[in-house]
């Protein structure tokens, strides 16, 4: 349960770290069409050429589009198709990892707490069994015997069941 808590804690830093470059390449990228469309050309290639690569890779497959000729582009080289963001694939992988972590440790709860139920039916047996020499009317004492023996198969035969491991 730690490794889940600790990989979902992961999850969450890496989309937030993604979702802080996506910002800062989304300033990048308004930077450069702002100068595109000032007729700037000079100040969209000192943009461009500080894009990072995974900018760099969506802003060149969308100018391959011919956004300013074609109303049919993409609005931009944000959409999932062209740019993905940073940290995503790694974060969906600690989640995923974190969630086979999490139904393993919900399997092992279940197991423990089936392991302790079984723990207080053999006191229960014990319980039983001793009071059965304590009372006086030989038909109580048996049917507390009769109970605590009762008790102690079907706890053997729970313990039986469970795994080992």
């Amino acid at each position: 349960m730690n490794e889940f808590n600790t990989l979902e804690r992961k999850a969450g830093v890496l989309t937030i770290q993604g979702m802080q470059q996506t910002t800062i390449h989304t300033g990048m990228f308004m930077q450069a069409l702002a100068a595109h469309q000032a007729g700037n050309d000079k100040l969209v290639n000192f943009y461009v050429e500080r894009f990072p690569p995974e900018l760099r890779k969506a802003y060149d497959a969308w100018l391959a589009q011919k956004p300013f000729e074609n109303p049919n582009a993409d609005p931009h080289p944000f959409v999932s198709k062209l740019y993905m963001t940073p940290g995503t694939r790694e974060a969906a992988e600690a989640t995923a990892k974190g969630a086979i972590n999490q139904k393993e440790a919900g399997v092992a709860g279940s197991i423990s707490g089936q392991y302790l139920a079984n723990t207080v039916l053999f006191a229960a047996v014990l319980f039983f069994a001793n009071a059965a020499s304590r009372f006086k009317q030989r038909r109580v004492r048996v049917v507390s015997f009769a109970f605590a023996v009762a008790v102690f198969l079907f706890a053997v035969v729970r313990t039986a069941m469970l795994p080992l491991s």
